[in-house]
């Protein structure tokens, strides 16, 4: 037994070796990326169990993906520590409260969890009931998104309004919608007798919390608790962990601070950060030897997301060539430069599997596609799903092509331009929020950005149009053996390849224009810092110095974080139409800069309204398009009622308060005389909710 411990530890290194020899808790493990997490986690549990101070059966081991927990499973199983009980946070309240639902007061002999499918039904009966309306399905999605972000902060819905108000939260309807639409799926469920998974963490807490048996029966089962990637705990989790714990310190925490990116979703990550204050006689150890990363990748690394008092990570890995800032004229330039390396790199000999382009938001997915698929470089989408495949451009090509057929001498941008009309898509006023709705805009925007730039454009058929629409399609199947990597940087976390290209920093997208406060601007940095660490050999960050739009764009301000190399320039040619800050086009809309700077005097943008316009409270008075259209109308009212009464204009409205009104489009008195920076009479209110109309 002797030698064969000794021959498990020696597969770890110092750091490694310390934290698994470290069985009796609290223990917390700080692991930065590529520093062998889950190895050391399985290892110290099954050096635990082969000496005797750890039984298998009474041993929980707890993460928050099905994937993770069977990920977990399987390496404690081929490590000979295969009694473990491994689940999510969910399934472990459902284990809780299937044992004991006799005690609970419900119906039957267990839970019956609602399925996907039937909780999805119940949301879009209650948001039918309380718009009076079909809802969209991206509407559903962000308000079941919603929802789930209130429970996870331990939020009844009695309280969500004012608890929403004081986070700020937008979740792209009116905050009384959200309300009446949980209290109808209360109502539904407890109609049904089901539960959701939100439930079974209140269950399983509560029966915890107040039955002394249940109480001491599941701290008997799982007296040995190992929680992983613990920096994404929320407070409705950590309720749950508290009363599985109960008094005891046995339980080790792994996590990392610097890949704390899901504070959006209500995860928590001052859980890791404050263990030793909780538990002061905790054991801390950090792993800062980075297996998967070059010498030159990791000094990138440790420049972001290094104030949070983590130690820099140390490379193990043979030198490689430096990354590279690349900065190309165009976004679409941007994609075909991409493109061409990655082909360029294939044919040297790197498998199209160990390249990855990243990105912020889902809606580049399409100009990458549309870059390597005429570069014939076939894709793997880490969301499973192609740009031509998302529903919510099926929603538009469909129609279009039927259309396109029955009419094939029409203008296809006029009636591709028709189509979206009919689904709902309104350049001119993207949803609020960063929910599914904004997701479903961005990609029909992203959908209109590719066919402006397809040869096909600026042709009069549409029928030629669907043709190369069709081709595209075709040349970017779903799921091939193997591919380049496409994905977002969230969806990016966990994965490794070779070489890495982090496309779009630009201030606007890395850090997002919606990151308005500093914990929000630090979570950004974070996730640049996920994004660079993914690269074990090669490492491109690029940025283009105008938007599909034709906007100028500057770089991402992270970028002066990393070493200060001198950028690699590409410029390409400039596309019809585009101009650069000092020679705007006249067709501007008042659609968001991805810079961060105002469209025409390029002053930067304070407050989220004027970034989501893209422009500011000066100029917007005088901007043409719809926006400075509305903008006027509702000067000219203020200006008149102002005179009337003698008030001072900017009284009644300020220029904060235009924007927020232009930004949010107030349909009814109420609703404008609630907008900060707006102090007029309810009849004033009402004719400017009336301006406001077009």
């Amino acid at each position: 037994m002797a030698s064969e411990m000794s021959g498990l530890l020696e597969d770890l290194d110092l750091e490694q070796r310390a934290a698994a020899v470290a069985i009796s808790g609290p223990v917390c493990i700080i692991a930065g990326a590529g520093t062998g997490k889950t190895r050391t986690v399985t290892y110290r549990l099954a050096h635990g169990i082969r000496t005797s101070q750890v039984d298998p059966s009474r041993t929980l081991a707890i993460t928050h993906s099905k994937k993770a927990a069977a990920e977990l499973a399987d390496r404690l199983h081929r490590l000979g520590a295969g009694g473990v009980d491994t689940r999510t946070f969910h399934t472990a309240g459902l284990r809780v409260a299937g044992q004991f639902w006799g005690r609970t007061g419900r119906s039957g002999p267990a839970p019956t969890v609602l399925a996907d499918r039937e909780a999805w039904r119940l949301w879009r009966d209650a948001l039918r009931a309380a718009t009076g309306k079909e809802p969209d399905n991206a509407v559903v999605r962000d308000l079941i998104d919603e929802v789930a972000w209130a429970r996870s902060q331990l939020i009844d819905h009695p309280d969500y309004e004012s608890a929403a108000g004081r986070a700020d939260r937008n979740p792209g309807m009116d905050l009384p919608v959200v309300t009446g639409c949980w209290a109808r799926y209360t109502q539904a469920k407890a109609r049904l007798e089901r539960v959701d998974f939100a439930d079974l963490l209140d269950i399983a807490a509560g029966l915890l919390a107040t039955d002394e048996e249940a109480a001491r029966t599941v701290r008997g089962r799982w007296a040995h608790v190992t929680v992983d990637e613990y920096q994404d705990t929320d407070p409705a989790q950590q309720r749950l962990l508290d009363a599985i714990i109960g008094s005891s310190e046995d339980i080790c925490v792994v996590g990392d601070p610097r890949q704390a990116i899901y504070s959006w979703k209500g995860a928590d990550p001052a859980y890791l950060s404050q263990f030793a204050k909780r538990y002061p006689s905790a054991q801390v150890f950090d792993l800062t030897r980075n297996y998967r990363s070059s010498p030159q990748i990791l000094a990138w690394a440790n420049r972001l997301a290094s104030e949070r008092g983590t130690k820099p990570l140390t490379a193990t890995r043979p030198v490689g060539p430096a990354p590279k800032i690349h900065r190309l004229d165009t976004e679409a330039g941007e994609a075909a430069w991409i493109a061409g390396a990655i082909r360029k790199a294939i044919m040297a000999g790197t498998p199209p599997g160990e390249i990855a382009i990243l990105y912020r938001f889902n809606s580049a997915q399409a100009r990458f596609e549309a870059a390597l698929a005429k570069a014939e470089v076939a894709t793997v989408v880490a969301e499973d799903v192609t740009f031509f495949e998302r529903d919510e451009i099926r929603a538009v090509l469909v129609p279009f092509g039927r259309a396109a057929r029955d009419h094939p001498e029409r203008n296809g941008l006029e009636l591709l331009n028709e189509t979206m009309a009919r689904s709902g898509f309104d350049p001119l006023s993207p949803p609020p929020g960063l929910g599914a709705a904004r997701t479903r805009w961005e990609s029909q925007q992203a959908l209109l950005d590719l066919v402006n730039g397809l040869p096909s454009s600026h042709q009069n058929e549409a029928l030629a149009m669907l043709s190369e629409l069709n081709s595209l399609a075709r040349r970017t199947p779903d799921r091939p053996a193997e591919g380049v990597t496409l994905a977002t940087l969230h969806r990016a976390k966990g994965l490794e390849w070779d070489t890495v290209f982090v496309a779009g920093t630009t201030a606007g997208a890395i850090p997002s224009t919606y990151a308005t406060t500093p914990s929000e601007q630090a979570e950004e940095e974070r996730l640049l810092h996920v994004g660079v660490t993914r690269a074990r050999k090669e490492l491109h960050l690029t940025w283009a110095a105008a938007n599909s739009r034709g906007w100028a764009n500057r770089p991402s301000p992270f970028l002066d974080q990393v070493p200060n190399d001198r950028p690699t320039t590409r410029r390409q040619p400039r596309r019809s139409g585009t101009r650069s800050k000092d020679n705007l086009p006249r067709s501007w809309s008042g659609t968001q800069t991805e810079s961060g700077s105002c469209a025409q005097c390029v002053s930067a943008l304070k407050g989220l309204a004027a970034r989501r316009l893209g422009i500011c409270a000066d100029c917007v008075r005088t901007a043409p398009g719809n926006v400075g259209r509305r903008a006027r109308d509702v000067l000219e009212v203020v200006a008149a009622a102002a005179h009337e009464t003698g008030d001072d204009p900017q009284k009644l409205v300020s220029g904060d308060g235009l924007l927020r009104l232009l930004d949010r489009r107030p349909d009814s008195a109420s609703k404008v005389s609630a907008v900060p920076g707006v102090r007029v009479t309810i009849e004033l209110a009402a004719r400017i909710a009336h301006a406001l109309k077009d």
